[in-house]
């Protein structure tokens, strides 16, 4: 038997200059907000010049929309496993996905919304990061209209109006008011408060 050298591969490949670029990214701006944030800093958190940076994405804004476009779909994501436990009962899926919103806005170290952060750091309706920005909240309130529907509200919109205007207070309270013992905790009863409210009108006449 005749043996063969071979190179030893490494338990875990080195990440790829992007994708060490588009991590930085991502912690920078959910940290820092992306207005504090350059390039430089990007690039030399990265570990990466800045031309390898511009090769990857042209522009700031172009990291900018791939940052929030990845959220997007991660938060698409977490709601999605979320209803799948409870499919065909509406109420479980909403208190489930409320229980987590109240866990996460509450969590040490949570920096907001990133959807709710960048629309304020981007007033103009035009940049292309507060259009997906503003695209993550029409699919939210959308979203939750289907899930009131669902739930057989006698006034559907409202319910899911009430509902988004509870989710952004929890996002902009996490801010001022943050931590485990913050209003934030009562995001789940409160929409359950909105739910029975509704229920007990059609119930009533």
């Amino acid at each position: 038997m005749t043996e063969t050298s071979t190179t030893p591969i490494p338990a875990t490949a080195p990440k790829r200059a992007r994708d060490r670029i588009f991590a930085a990214a991502d912690e920078l701006f959910y940290r820092q907000g992306i207005r504090a944030v350059g390039v430089d800093a990007i690039a030399k958190e990265a570990g990466v010049a800045k031309i390898s940076l511009y090769r990857a994405f042209p522009s700031k804004d172009d990291l900018v929309v791939a940052y929030l476009e990845d959220r997007n779909a991660d938060y698409w994501r977490r709601w999605d496993r979320a209803f799948e436990k409870h499919e065909d009962d509406p109420r479980a899926q909403l208190r489930a996905m409320m229980e987590y919103l109240a866990d996460r806005t509450t969590a040490p170290g949570y920096r907001g919304c990133p959807f709710t952060n960048d629309a304020t750091e981007f007033p103009d309706p035009n940049h292309p990061g507060r259009r997906v920005a503003e695209a993550n909240k029409r699919e939210l309130r959308q979203r939750l209209l289907r899930l009131a529907e669902a739930l057989g509200a006698p006034d559907p919109k409202a319910l899911a109006d009430g509902l988004v205007l509870l989710v952004e207070g929890a996002y902009a309270i996490s801010q001022t008011l943050p931590g485990r013992d913050g209003p934030g905790r009562a995001i789940a009863w409160a929409a359950e408060a909105l739910v029975e409210a509704q229920l007990e009108r059609d119930r009533s006449a």
